[in-house]
């Protein structure tokens, strides 16, 4: 097997990704073309397409390595409760507050959510564990698309209002409104 071609073409994905995102920053999203983004990126056409179909193919894999690499966070800090979960993601993106800005910029922001539902799946079994998500099949998809909603909308608040709040003290005023017997 040849693993420097398969190292080669993940510089290169690497680079596109890294090239919307420059590329983000001076143009909508919808405006963008593949020609830019292969200029940018200093790669062919002929290479874009051997990687990737659509520039969408370019986003979501720029997405998912977001949600890889928040999982890992959330994996080597050990996280086992919801509210140290909550406190990793919120983290996790306050230290990408300038992508986060891009984002928004872009009205790209609520294109996050089906991918955090999605990796909802992955951290919940992490924490608790296999037999507990076969065990709540039925009810888990609800459960997290309540959970991750909730979230995804505080992020998009918190970032609407550029991020002037700390993490921490975000995540604090969730845990007391929800421990709060006037709501």
């Amino acid at each position: 097997m040849n693993t420097t071609n398969g190292r080669i073409a993940e510089q290169s994905k690497k680079k596109i990704a890294n090239a919307l995102l420059v590329v983000l920053q001076q143009y909508d999203y919808k405006e963008i073309t593949i020609t830019q983004l292969t200029q940018e990126a200093k790669l062919s056409r002929k290479t874009f397409y051997r990687l990737f179909t659509y520039k969408e193919d370019v986003l979501s894999y720029l997405f998912e390595n977001l949600y890889i690499e928040c999982f890992e966070q959330i994996k080597s800090q050990h996280t086992q409760c919801y509210w140290d979960i909550v406190q990793c993601y919120f983290d996790f993106w306050e230290e990408r507050k300038a992508l986060l800005h891009i984002f928004r910029q872009s009205t790209l922001l609520p294109v996050l959510f089906d991918g955090a539902y999605k990796y909802s799946f992955s951290i919940f079994e992490y924490v608790r564990s296999k037999e507990v998500v076969e065990h709540l099949s039925e009810q888990l998809p609800y459960l997290l698309a309540y959970s991750i909603g909730g979230m995804h909308s505080m992020l998009l608040k918190w970032a609407e209002n550029d991020m002037t709040i700390p993490s921490c003290v975000l995540v604090e005023h969730l845990r007391n409104g929800f421990q709060s017997m006037n709501l």
